[in-house]
């Protein structure tokens, strides 16, 4: 079966599909390279997806008469760097790619946002598609044309938005996935239903099983409704330029910082749910939601098995990490909050009542 949400930009008049499937992998992929002009083709991934689907990858470009350059990449975040986008500039410069090249970032979320980063500024800008291959990557990070590198265990601190020619989700890479991975995925689903489909985040309450146990049924339906809600947001708002965007980033201020106080250790999916949790119950001390918001949001979090906490968790230096943010301004940051579930609202705060108000939150 194949699903397809089209994402269509009106300011820039341009669109593009993502293709969700459950076909033989890279079917689809395959058949759209072929009709493609290029001058060069690269794939970019990283040593444990390239372990995993190399000889797949080899063998199916191979049959089509595909040539192309592999970029073999480290795994991890603490990767997602300068000196990662350099080794992608030597690889491109080495083998003499032009603006005719297409870059494909095949991997999880850290892959396609360096493949985007290094496609935007190469040249001005060359051709990119991406091919995500954990559950976090194809619900949220490949889709919308965010592309960036931490620096100074800052997240996301350079970046650009540059949109890929398409995207291919296939539900079989995800059966790869080490469960806590794919878990961490299933946190940005939860978030599309809290801020924009009630539906979506009943139907993860009452199909915990499929979900866990990644039923193809669930798959293409929690793959296909999360694209088809952040391509809305997408295109109502490419460049978050009028703050409808912006809702997309319920659950990371927090989440984010709390990548970097750990350094990392934290996934980025698990810290958005603990993130989400924050963001909920800072919502009902503010009085802007009822106290079974945060008490649905924490046990849904806490049936996909994910953490609702973090032991010795550093406020001062979660606090400090905020300051980063790019919503921050000044004294204030932009928080996205809750009125219910499905109701986000876009909520100004003094740093220093935010740093208050932490305190108060139990996590």
């Amino acid at each position: 079966m194949n699903r397809l949400v089209r994402l269509k930009l009106s300011s820039a008049e341009y669109r593009y599909d993502i293709r969700i499937s459950d076909e033989r992998l890279l079917n689809s992929l395959i058949i759209e390279l072929a009709s493609l002009r290029y001058s060069n083709l690269f794939v970019v991934t990283n040593t444990v997806v390239w372990k995993l689907y190399g000889p797949l990858i080899t063998a199916s470009f191979k049959k089509a008469g595909i040539a192309y350059h592999v970029v073999l990449l480290p795994d991890g975040e603490v990767h997602k760097n300068l000196k990662t986008i350099q080794k992608i500039y030597d690889a491109l410069l080495l083998y003499h790619a032009d603006r005719r090249s297409i870059l494909i970032g095949i991997g999880g979320g850290v892959v396609g946002d360096v493949t985007g980063f290094a496609a935007s500024t190469y040249m001005r800008g060359i051709r990119y598609i991406q091919v995500p291959t954990t559950l976090l990557a194809q619900v949220d990070a490949a889709i919308g044309g965010k592309t960036g590198v931490d620096y100074a265990l800052v997240k996301n601190i350079a970046g650009t938005f540059y949109q890929p020619l398409f995207v291919y989700s296939n539900i079989h890479f995800l059966e790869t996935l080490p469960h806590r991975i794919y878990r961490a995925g299933i946190a940005e689903v939860i978030k599309y239903g809290i801020i924009r489909d009630k539906s979506l985040f009943s139907y993860v309450q009452k199909h915990r099983a499929g979900v866990l146990a990644q039923s193809p049924q669930s798959m293409l339906k929690i793959l296909y409704e999360s694209s088809r809600i952040k391509a809305e947001f997408v295109e109502k708002d490419e460049k978050e330029t009028s703050g409808i965007r912006m809702l997309l980033n319920f659950g990371h201020t927090f989440g984010h910082a709390i990548e970097s106080s750990t350094q990392y250790r934290i996934l980025h999916g698990e810290a958005v749910g603990i993130g989400m949790i924050i963001a909920a119950k800072i919502s009902y001390l503010l009085d802007l939601c009822k106290k079974d918001v945060p008490k649905k949001i924490e046990q849904v979090i806490r049936d996909m098995e994910l953490p609702v906490s973090i032991n010795n968790l550093d406020i001062q230096h979660l606090s400090k990490s905020i300051n980063y943010d790019k919503k921050s301004e000044a004294d204030k940051i932009a928080l996205i909050l809750l009125k219910d579930i499905g109701m986000p609202v876009v909520y100004k705060m003094d740093k220093k009542m935010l740093k208050k108000i932490l305190m108060e939150v139990k996590i």
